[in-house]
């Protein structure tokens, strides 16, 4: 989002630079850069090959060099559509053509994850869509032949190219447009947080963003002050509620709450841009300034959030801001509004601001330290009440492991404990001789406990914030009587980095690696279970944990278990709180004949039509969710 908000503000500030010059200028620069800038994209420049960059900055330096260009030609597009439509017909600014173009969109945006996605790998979408860019370029050559041909094209004089005069703006547009901004990206990691990442989620909360866009800039009547107040007002206290306890509720109820909450929020800011839209003149600078308003929303919530906020707290700090902001409209655009209306206005606000720190006070008085990072935050909590006295450690409001806080009980509401299908595996495996194994997701470390002094037990880590709570505020790796090892980094690449240097091959791997409440599709892709065959030995045991609440992954398993002949197993465990499921794969016979059958979980059968085989270049969660 940062990436593309802020190249859409060098896309709008290219298309105000170049308004200056004749039509005819602006038609041939403009020409001339699209056609070039579309035969270097997709280049196999990686830049992180060059210079060392944080897991931030080498996104979207990547992003940056291979689609930099051409998107930030395309992003101007819409503004510069409108103003050769100005100049060349003497009509006053089409603000409704910049809603048909969020419209188009938004109907590219949601074809994506429904189609493109679903149907067709990654090479084959790069192919369609290079095909459409060239389509783009033909489109734009058949215009400027057109405008070229057009009696009015050198009629209109326009600034000498040397006189850019920059207009004072109306610091509203860029605060709104800033407000929304954050409110959109803080919606979309809080729905990333309990529900898995993936184009769906980050498709739905910008569909939103753009439709508001396109229904407000329709025509300036679509938009009624007064009944999106009383929305608002609902919005941002569900929005609190939705902050604490949205995780408490199923997919498809907190995708449709954040998504009306984001609705709200963005109909008030962006219907309020509408109301404050200048004349022909001041076309571009409005353009632009909205555009510095994303980048700068967009910039404080990627880069600057993190640092400041332990937990996703800009989310709270967008309601307020659009609170704050539609109280001050309302005293000040209004015509004369009612001594009553301001009091209940600022008692509202009053009662909202409470009810957050309550809220506040109430869930994070158990917490011990919280770390927020690239990956995400993780919290480390005491609870300590009549029933329960455990420390945990929490990775957005998924538990990743608990240890008691008094030695002497036991570990029983705990996705590992000796109930749980990964404990009875590894009893097994000990059985059969020492633990050689790999665990890809450290958590508290909690499965270091099952390590004996002839065991070896290799953790892989991507979160560095993860590792420096389980070794700072828990003791399973420093009590393990096993030879632990961590490494940091992805657990793929390591175990690829592994295989290149001929590695001595293990006896289980546990593939353990939860993004908040899912495990990350590139852990679970063909490619990758190939990888975990060669890294243990042909006896080997693969143990996966896909205890979830949104994701029903049995049918990738089934479909990997043909695809490699292998025998597959089920733990189920809901004698707790925490209740879990492992799914084992493995071709060990003396391994499988060992498990009690009542210890297994039937299967559901699905058939080959059901069946989903995950793929690098290609893989959808959205036939997978349980709504």
């Amino acid at each position: 989002m940062l990436f593309y908000q802020t190249m859409l503000l060098v896309g709008y500030l290219y298309a105000h630079l170049l308004s200056r010059y004749p039509l005819k200028q602006q038609l041939l620069i403009h020409t001339l850069l699209v056609v070039l800038s579309s035969m270097i994209t997709f280049n196999k420049l990686e830049l992180g090959s060059f210079v060392i960059l944080t897991p931030a900055w080498s996104v979207i330096a990547n992003l940056f060099s291979q689609i930099g260009l051409v998107f930030m030609l395309l992003s101007a597009t819409s503004v510069l559509m409108q103003r050769w439509y100005i100049e060349s017909t003497d009509i006053a600014v089409p603000y409704h053509w910049y809603s048909f173009s969020n419209l188009g969109s938004l109907l590219a945006l949601m074809s994506y994850p429904f189609i493109f996605e679903v149907l067709f790998s990654l090479d084959q979408q790069k192919d369609y869509w290079s095909i459409g860019l060239f389509a783009h370029c033909f489109l734009l050559l058949t215009l400027v032949a057109v405008l070229f041909k057009n009696s009015h094209t050198n009629q209109k004089p326009v600034t000498p190219p040397k006189t850019i005069r920059w207009v004072k703006p109306n610091y509203l547009w860029i605060v709104l447009s800033a407000t929304s901004s954050i409110m959109l990206i803080a919606t979309t990691q809080m729905i990333s947080t309990n529900i898995p990442p993936m184009p769906l989620v980050w498709t739905l909360p910008l569909a939103i963003y753009l439709l508001t866009f396109a229904y407000t800039f329709a025509s300036a009547k679509n938009y009624c002050r007064t009944h999106w107040l009383y929305l608002l007002l609902f919005a941002a206290f569900a929005g609190l509620i939705m902050f604490f306890l949205g995780s408490q509720f199923n997919a498809l109820a907190q995708l449709l709450m954040y998504s009306f909450i984001l609705l709200i929020v963005c109909m008030v800011c962006h219907g309020e841009l509408r109301k404050l839209a200048p004349t022909e003149s001041l076309l571009t600078t409005f353009y632009l300034y909205i555009a510095l308003g994303g980048a700068i929303g967009s910039l404080l919530s990627t880069l600057l959030a993190p640092l400041l906020f332990a937990q996703i707290t800009e989310y709270i700090v967008a309601l307020a801001a659009v609170l704050a902001l539609a109280s001050y409209i309302q005293f000040t655009q209004c015509k004369q509004p009612s001594a009553l209306l301001k009091i209940n206005l600022l008692t509202v606000v009053a009662i909202w601001g409470g009810c957050y720190v309550y809220l506040f006070l109430s869930f994070n008085q158990y917490n011990l330290a919280s770390e927020r990072n690239f990956y995400g935050y993780v919290t480390v909590k005491d609870i300590n009440t009549a029933t329960l006295a455990e420390r945990r450690l929490i990775d957005g409001t998924t538990i990743h492991g608990s240890e008691p806080l008094n030695p002497q009980d036991e570990l029983t509401n705990s996705y590992y404990h000796q109930h749980t299908g990964v404990a009875k595996s590894l009893a097994i495996l000990k059985q059969q001789g020492n633990l050689n194994i790999g665990i890809v997701g450290l958590g508290a470390g909690v499965l270091a406990k099952f390590g004996d002094k002839r065991d070896k037990i290799r953790f892989y880590e991507l979160n560095p914030a993860v590792y420096t709570m389980a070794t700072t505020y828990f003791s399973y790796l420093k009590n393990s009587r096993a030879q632990i090892d961590i490494t940091l980094g992805d657990g793929r690449m390591a175990l690829s980095e592994e295989l290149k240097n001929n590695a001595p091959l293990m006896n289980a791997l546990i593939i353990d690696a939860f993004s908040s409440d899912v495990i990350p599709a590139h852990l679970l892709t063909e490619e990758a279970f190939s990888l975990y065959w060669q890294r243990i030995k042909s006896s080997g045991v693969l143990i996966i944990h896909i205890s979830n609440n949104h994701v029903d992954l049995m049918p990738v398993l089934q479909a990997h278990s043909k695809r490699f002949d292998k025998s597959l197993i089920k733990f189920k465990y809901t004698g707790t709180q925490l209740g879990s499921e492992w799914v084992v794969m493995t071709n060990n016979q003396a391994f499988l004949d060992a498990i009690p059958i009542a210890d297994l979980t039937a299967i559901k059968p699905y058939s080959n039509t059901r069946l989903t085989q995950w793929t690098d270049q290609k893989n959808s969660l959205i036939p997978l969710l349980k709504l």
